[in-house]
């Protein structure tokens, strides 16, 4: 069912409740929440969300069970997504993007985690609508992946803007149970030594690199 999994943590945002509209009128109909926004806003086309870089990695999909996004902000991948996977599990632990994702995303096969995935359980903290996740003792939960004790995953997103190593490190043991097909955002020009860590890390679980498309890669597991 979509959205049921939520945390009944205080946020130290106040979302205020705009008039709800159909998200679905077109397929880029979105709730967006842009760094110039105080609020959700609807657009009647916020664009495709990434088109190349999706449809470059479901190139390499063969099997369509399991589907993790990670970093799902509004959920502009999650809806595609969830036409193609038996069942998209979503990770998003920014709770005014989440105000955005369940107001544009009915699919019944999605589930939608508050959580950051990290190394281990711990806290942290992200500005009102950034993206980015910041050390210290805040109000973002961070769980790892491999807790979940998630199967039949067939493909990952991750989106997570400089947290790809401590995710990599806590999500081992479900990317080697699973071997799933991995698109990845790897701003090279911007965050070179996470880039390094997180490719290290990668072929450590025998991955290889196959594509680039923009900033995102794809890596199958060998």
């Amino acid at each position: 069912m979509n959205s049921t999994a939520e945390d009944h943590a205080p946020s130290a945002w106040t979302v205020r409740t705009v008039a709800v509209r159909n998200a679905m009128a077109s397929e880029n109909s979105f709730w967006v929440l842009y760094r110039q926004h105080t609020e959700p806003t609807y657009l009647e086309d916020a664009g495709h969300g990434q088109l190349p870089q999706r449809d470059a990695a479901l190139e390499y999909v063969n099997r369509w069970r399991v589907c993790l996004d990670i970093g799902s902000n509004i959920g502009q991948w999650t809806r595609p997504l969830a036409k193609r996977f038996d069942s998209v599990i979503c990770f998003e632990p920014n709770p005014v993007f989440r105000e955005c994702f369940k107001r544009n995303i009915t699919q019944k096969n999605v589930v939608l985690w508050p959580y950051a995935l990290s190394h281990k359980e711990h806290r942290a903290q992200q500005d009102f609508n950034s993206t980015v996740l910041k050390k210290g003792n805040g109000d973002i939960k961070c769980r790892t992946l491999d807790s979940f004790g998630l199967t039949n995953v067939d493909f990952v997103k991750i989106d997570v803007d400089g947290f790809e190593v401590p995710l990599l490190k806590g999500a081992r043991d479900t990317l080697t149970r699973n071997t799933p097909v991995i698109n990845i955002e790897m701003k090279r020009d911007k965050r070179s030594d996470i880039v390094r860590q997180a490719e290290k890390i990668l072929k450590d679980l025998g991955y290889e690199f196959k594509i680039r498309t923009k900033s995102d890669e794809v890596w199958l597991k060998t």
